[in-house]
């Protein structure tokens, strides 16, 4: 096996061993559910938002190796944003059982057992390629596909992306370890209806929320204060705009997003089409 198949495993290793037992406490307030994985297992969820739920849902999943509470900040700010949200812990993200497509293929089924008829599908890192699948496999009941910093496995991305048919925002970092050295830029470049925005000053930890020091410390994070923090904010404004605007089905929205995210970008934006359901 080589250096760069296990590097992922190692660093996730790591990340799972130093998780803050705080982030466990602050997902305290969410209601829980559990639905069955398609592999069998037992997939748990937390969702947070509106006394009555709205519809779209946003589904949001985290990376390799780590559990829905590191993406409860996401959650927390899409609620905020009038959207319900919906952490998952994916069941088949460990470093011996990662399967991208079974965890896909229960993002969807959540959305179906909670009764939404459609979702924004959200995921960061690996996360990312299981919400890229699961809107890939799922055109219907998709209304829109955030990816932060996601990264690919096996060439799925590349398959997943062709089938994708809702308006994409990709924000990511620069090439870097744990982004697997933006070896998803590909399947990226070739989605249709898509805007991707490369971060200044951003680290593939910057995309969780919350995030921790452990994770600056596997993936060699080195910026600090407020490079740091100027890269955060502007991943998350822009990340919990797109959702809003895109639960909303607000085309104008979408429009003034695209040109916000110009401004904080390293890179042209790509276009996004107006998209009309």
């Amino acid at each position: 096996m080589s250096f760069f198949r296990i590097l992922p495993i190692v660093l996730g290793a790591l990340l799972a061993a130093c998780a803050s037992p705080q982030r466990q406490a602050a997902s305290a307030s969410a209601q829980r559910g559990t639905i069955a994985s398609v592999r069998g297992c037992d997939v748990h969820y937390a969702v947070r938002g509106p006394a009555i739920a709205t519809d779209p849902v946003a589904i949001v999943a985290h990376g390799f190796m780590r559990d829905g509470s590191y993406m409860a900040g996401w959650a927390e700010a899409f609620a905020a944003a009038g959207v319900t949200a919906v952490t998952v812990d994916l069941c088949a993200s460990s470093a011996a059982d990662g399967r991208h497509a079974d965890n896909g293929a229960d993002m969807v089924a959540l959305r179906r057992a909670l009764g939404a008829r459609e979702a924004v599908y959200v995921g960061v890192s690996a996360g990312g390629l299981a919400a890229l699948i699961a809107a890939s496999n799922d055109r219907e009941g998709t209304r829109a596909l955030l990816l932060l910093d996601p990264v690919n496995a096996g060439g799925q991305a590349r398959s997943a992306a062709g089938k994708v048919r809702a308006p994409v925002a990709a924000l990511v970092a620069k090439p870097q370890a744990c982004n697997a050295w933006g070896n998803i830029d590909p399947a990226l470049r070739s989605l249709g209806n898509a805007a991707t925005v490369r971060i200044a000053n951003a680290s593939h930890c910057d995309f969780e929320w919350p995030g921790d020091r452990f994770c600056r410390v596997a993936c060699l994070a080195t910026d600090s204060g407020a490079k740091r923090d100027e890269a955060q904010a502007r991943i998350r404004r822009l990340g919990v705009e797109f959702v809003a605007a895109a639960a909303r089905g607000d085309d104008d929205a979408l429009a003034r997003w695209r040109s916000a995210a110009g401004h904080f970008a390293l890179e042209p934006v790509t276009s996004l089409p107006e998209h009309r359901r």
